[in-house]
């Protein structure tokens, strides 16, 4: 099924498939409508996560870690994303397990993460993030208990337009404009090396927009595998574009980019991050950074808007085209469980073995052809 239809008034989308969704007027697959939270309702939470860093509260850059590693901060994130940010602790403790934890419904508290993968079949991985006992605001009275920022897939909200954003890739990309770093299986004082290994030259890029996009690419490419290399159908691929990057996924990627333009990061202002998204999401008639954000993604990443077109699309692609089918390999590389394949097929993607699967420059035309009718 595609998003076709739930875009804003007035935009035409091709409703061929594939095609990347940005906006979208219903929950991402998976995620029940009735689980939703309002915006205005999901920044309670986060406010009340601000609280409990007594001091802490306008020290965005340290606050925006914290509440980041509330929704990331296993397989390679304070290793190889954002690792200028590893020694901040998060308030809850994060574990993988492969029983989803359920509520007194039979209901799974937590969605399942990103899928894995042991010989090319599917391996159920969900993050569970629970109280700790020495929680300053509960003490032991909640240890192991699942807060309500994480139940059900809080972190999709619904805007006050009806459309669908996820608000963890927003504090993700924040976290990553905060603590800017290249990306590569190296050590930092090997980085001068990266252009003879797979690598990522914004982990920005990587941690939003562009993983997610590499994502759905690593799922084409097992989906591959699984069915004896038989080609993916368009529909295929749109299956999983739609559950590895929905729209709401993208538009927090976009929103992490237009707010980090437009806002100061620092925490020089002595504002709170959460009333930064009050006056981005809530203000009256949209605050004028959210309706410009297209345009405000369009100039960080690159893309020059003529006011017809990209006037530099060609060079963007082929700038971007190595560093998806790169990210792609880090994707197939941390969702795989087995040694070997874990390095062996990576390296094949990386030396252009998959390159018909992967569809790297296809996966990036499909944006921005979105983002072109939406700028």
């Amino acid at each position: 099924m595609t998003n076709v239809d739930l875009t804003e008034p007035g935009i035409k989308l091709d409703p061929a498939p594939p095609y990347q969704p940005v906006l979208s007027r219903r929950p991402e697959p998976g995620h029940a409508e009735k689980d939703v939270l309002r915006m205005q309702d999901f920044i309670q939470l986060l406010k009340a996560e601000e609280d409990y860093f007594p001091g802490e509260q306008t020290h965005l850059p340290i606050m925006i870690t914290r509440l980041r590693k509330i929704f990331y901060d296993k397989w390679g994130w304070n290793k190889d994303l954002i690792r200028r940010a590893a020694p901040i602790e998060c308030r809850y403790e994060v574990t993988i397990t492969g029983t989803p934890p359920r509520d007194n419904t039979g209901e799974p508290h937590v969605k399942k993460t990103k899928q894995h993968y042991k010989q090319n079949d599917e391996v159920d991985k969900y993050r569970l993030v629970t109280y700790r006992r020495n929680d300053r605001v509960y003490a032991d009275t909640r240890a192991g208990q699942v807060p309500l920022i994480y139940q059900k897939d809080h972190q999709e909200v619904i805007l006050p337009d009806g459309t669908y954003c996820d608000v963890a890739h927003v504090l993700a990309g924040l976290d990553a404009w905060n603590n800017p770093q290249l990306v590569a299986p190296l050590p930092p004082w090997l980085e001068f090396l990266h252009p003879l290994v797979p690598h990522c030259d914004s982990n920005m890029d990587l941690v939003t927009w562009l993983g997610d996009i590499a994502t759905s690419s690593e799922a084409f490419v097992f989906d591959y595998l699984r069915n004896n290399k038989k080609p993916l159908s368009s529909h295929a691929e749109q299956h999983y574009i739609e559950i590895n990057a929905p729209g709401s996924d993208m538009l927090g990627n976009i929103d992490s980019y237009a707010i980090a333009k437009s806002y100061d990061l620092s925490g020089a202002s002595g504002r709170r991050l959460t009333e930064i998204l009050e006056e981005y999401y809530l203000s009256p008639a949209k605050s004028f950074f959210a309706q410009k954000r297209y345009a405000l993604f369009c100039d960080a990443v690159g893309l020059t808007w003529d006011g017809k077109q990209f006037s530099n699309e060609d060079e963007w692609v082929q700038r971007y085209r190595p560093q998806l089918r790169d990210a792609t390999t880090f994707m197939i590389h941390s969702l795989t469980e087995g040694k070997i394949q874990g390095v062996l097929l990576p390296l094949e993607v990386w030396l252009g073995g998959y390159r018909d699967v992967v569809k790297a420059e296809e996966m990036l035309r499909f944006f921005l052809r979105t983002l072109r009718s939406l700028i």
